[in-house]
């Protein structure tokens, strides 16, 4: 009866050590890196653009890419009718882009995704039969490199576009020659 006891208290270690109570698991799948498809897009090299960098973004298949560089020092990339971002190179901060989402009085703003360095948000008017539009905010920094990325906050966006947006975004990298 005792080796019994001993055995069945061995199983229920055993498989509560299978279920979760192991830590060493959670250690190895919080290193894990997250895996990023960039199918259908293309690798821009924004240098021909005055702009230290590279990012991905949609491949012909949605549309002729147009990278205009504007006047105040920013490059606007737009792809289609579903793609429009814009890179500025003196940007504002997480936290001033933050406070001017929430003074916003002609929009009810509800935040998706508000995890530094990213800001997503859906903007409704309320009681109206108008589609809600979707917009983000990204800031990249490395080496003392400052960028903002942002959606054209002019035009709608759907969550789907936003989102394909967000992964060009992210995909941005500072390139010193």
């Amino acid at each position: 009866m005792k080796k019994i006891k001993i055995v069945a208290l061995f199983i229920v270690a055993t498989l509560f050590a299978a279920c979760g109570g192991s830590t060493d698991g959670d250690a190895e799948n919080s290193s894990t890196e997250e895996v990023v498809n960039y199918e259908g897009m293309n690798k821009l090299d924004l240098r021909e653009h005055g702009f230290e960098g590279i990012i991905y973004i949609p491949n012909e298949e949605f549309g002729q890419p147009i990278i205009d560089r504007t006047d105040w020092g920013s490059v606007r990339i737009t792809v289609g009718e579903r793609f429009g971002i814009e890179l500025q190179q003196e940007p504002i901060s997480y936290d001033m882009r933050m406070s001017e989402l929430m003074e916003a009085q002609v929009f009810e703003t509800a935040l998706i995704d508000e995890t530094p360095p990213l800001l997503f948000w859906k903007n409704t008017i309320p009681n109206s039969d108008i589609e809600p539009e979707f917009h983000f905010f990204y800031t990249y920094s490395k080496d003392g490199f400052n960028v903002s990325i942002s959606s054209f906050q002019s035009e709608q966006y759907s969550e789907s576009a936003v989102n394909k947006m967000i992964i060009s975004a992210k995909s941005y990298d500072h390139i010193v020659d």
